[in-house]
């Protein structure tokens, strides 16, 4: 299938959803500006999707240089973009009061800092060309109370309001935003935050190739948000539906388990 886009910038592209995001995209004739902070890994890609033109961006989002850097790549309108995935993003598992501080900086700085600046530079280049995309990847962690995982849900959460008032500030002017919230899937992200998922059925996850298309197709139906997976799905209608105290005493019978298996 013909896409859509004609040049998309990617952050976190080197593995998981991006890499997946990146493959599907440049699989339709989308050409890419690929992000992350590992060079080879981005130049593995370029090599492997050679069918399109794919720039490598090396840039660690956690520095405002790098933002920068990425910024002016947005806003460059000789070469413009006209769909920017918000991939990028990380988390810190346990007790937020036994968490390094500077660690959970650097998760707002990615996950919410990088998501905010790139957003509004794509949107002040699409808008004007009255066409364009935005792809946040949030996560349904942001719709929980989710102890020992405090930060990243309210990264996520900020993920998933700013995308969905975006959609419709947007609303008229040609660019269309969307939020991805997947549920658990299989990519480094769970060992990178150090967090124990061996209790999780095999059923619960999803591939990293399901969330790209899924997210790929609510963009391009216009659609504000998308809850990725047919299981993932059915929850997320119900952790809207709950109130609040209810997702508390959820979250807290979730720490009570990670607690007894800790200490096992």
């Amino acid at each position: 299938m013909e896409s859509m886009w004609n040049r998309a910038l990617i952050t976190g592209a080197s593995s998981g959803i991006g890499r997946e995001l990146a493959r599907q995209l440049a699989a339709a004739g989308t050409d890419l500006v690929v992000v992350a902070r590992d060079t080879e890994r981005l130049e593995s890609l370029a090599k492997e999707l050679e069918l399109v033109d794919v720039e490598v961006l090396t840039a660690d989002l956690r520095s405002r240089t790098a933002l920068d850097e990425v910024e002016r790549r947005l806003g460059d309108g000789e070469r413009p973009i006209d769909l920017l995935v918000n991939n990028a993003g990380f988390g810190a598992g346990g007790p937020f009061v036994e968490n390094d501080i500077d660690i959970e900086t650097d998760v707002v700085n990615v996950n919410v800092t990088a998501v905010l600046r790139l957003s509004h530079a794509a949107a002040k280049a699409m808008a004007p060309r009255g066409r364009g995309g935005i792809l946040n990847i949030s996560s349904m962690a942001g719709d929980l109370v989710a102890p020992n995982s405090a930060v990243y849900s309210a990264t996520k959460a900020f993920v998933t309001s700013l995308s969905e008032s975006l959609h419709q500030e947007l609303a008229g002017s040609g660019v269309k935003v969307t939020a991805v919230l997947p549920g658990f899937t299989r990519t480094e992200f769970q060992e990178r935050a150090d967090v124990d998922v061996s209790d999780i059925p095999a059923w619960a996850w999803n591939d990293a190739s399901l969330v790209a298309a899924q997210s790929l197709e609510a963009l391009a139906a216009g659609r504000p948000r998308v809850v990725t997976g047919r299981l993932n799905k059915g929850w997320g209608v119900l952790s809207r539906s709950l109130p609040t105290a209810a997702l508390r005493v959820a979250g807290r019978a979730a720490m009570k388990r990670q607690d007894s298996t800790s200490n096992s």
